[in-house]
């Protein structure tokens, strides 16, 4: 027996009916049920037409107009995550121009009970009730199993997360209250796998200076910063050898480069403005043993001076 489905016309018809005259006869179970099978496979439907459509293209003569739908379902498809992107308000907003900055940094962190989970695992708690103080102007460690919670705390320290309980100080001030551009600007952060782009060794380092008090100099001056940074991170000496020298090109993400070179003139890119807080997460665990001396070596220099938390995970 062939089963008729309704159309949306029809289905908003019988509602109307029956919700305009009560003592209507109601309609039986049975067609409730196939309405909401029509609209159910309409939606099936829809969602699979692409893949039949571009089945189609190898069998039919109208190639290029099928091409072109499916380009264009394909388009919609990528804008609808790119303006729910674009549409969604952050929690953290970096472009807020409120927030306190203050006149002098010590570099003084602590941590009074903090607790942190991620918003994808609220059920399963990585920082509990955590209280720990980084004096400054000294070198701490933070070492641990993989998950105990080094990467968190540094997170948390750049503001990429807030905290579910407790509180983060910077000389006693709740990082909350301060402006975060310039709060991320007091701090350098050397990563276990830095990111470096497709420019200049100079260009690279240079960016470290963007919303600094440094960003803007003249070019005479800002190379000399960069030159500077560059001899405290133990990377002046290869980078000579480079083929263009500070205007050699490193590559998309660096990969011109060795792990070791990539290391340093992130280091470098870290401390060329003079930041009060150098994070390090891990910045040695992927090289080998003569790369990790030279690095090792590039952040006592560097680190001279300022308050750096180093998070190492154990062999």
């Amino acid at each position: 027996m062939a089963r008729h489905f309704y159309s949306k016309d029809e289905v908003r018809l019988i509602i109307l009916e029956n919700s305009v005259e009560p003592n209507r006869t109601p309609v039986s179970a049975g067609t409730v049920v196939t309405v909401g099978l029509s609209i159910l496979v309409g939606s099936f439907s829809l969602a699979i037409v692409g893949p039949n459509v571009e089945g189609l293209c190898s069998s039919t003569s109208h190639f290029h107009i099928l091409t072109t739908f499916i380009a264009l379902v394909h388009a919609l498809e990528a804008a609808r995550y790119l303006y729910s992107v674009i549409d969604r308000v952050p929690l953290i907003d970096s472009e807020k121009k409120d927030g306190r900055r203050l006149d002098n940094v010590v570099g003084e962190i602590t941590f009074d009970g903090v607790s942190f989970s991620y918003s994808s695992r609220k059920d399963t708690p990585v920082l509990k009730k955590l209280s720990l103080s980084f004096p400054a102007a000294k070198t701490c460690a933070l070492v641990g199993l993989s998950g105990s919670g080094k990467s968190t705390i540094v997170s948390l320290i750049e503001r990429f997360y807030d905290v579910d309980n407790g509180v983060i100080l910077l000389d006693a001030v709740d990082i909350r209250e301060l402006n975060l551009k310039w709060l991320r600007s007091q701090i350098g952060l050397v990563s276990q796998d830095p990111i470096l782009f497709s420019t200049t060794v100079y260009e690279n380092v240079a960016l470290g200076l963007l919303g600094t008090t440094y960003e803007g100099l003249p070019a005479k001056e800002t190379l000399a910063l960069v030159r500077e940074a560059c001899i405290k991170a133990h990377a002046h000496d290869f980078i000579l050898g480079l083929p263009n020298g500070y205007d050699t090109q490193v590559g998309d993400g660096g990969m011109l480069l060795s792990g070791g070179q990539k290391q340093r003139i992130a280091i470098a890119r870290a401390v060329v403005a003079d930041p009060k807080i150098l994070l390090l997460d891990e910045a040695t665990s992927a090289l080998d043993t003569q790369s990790e001396g030279i690095v090792q070596a590039a952040l006592t220099q560097a680190s001279q001076g300022l308050f750096s938390l180093l998070s190492y995970q154990p062999y």
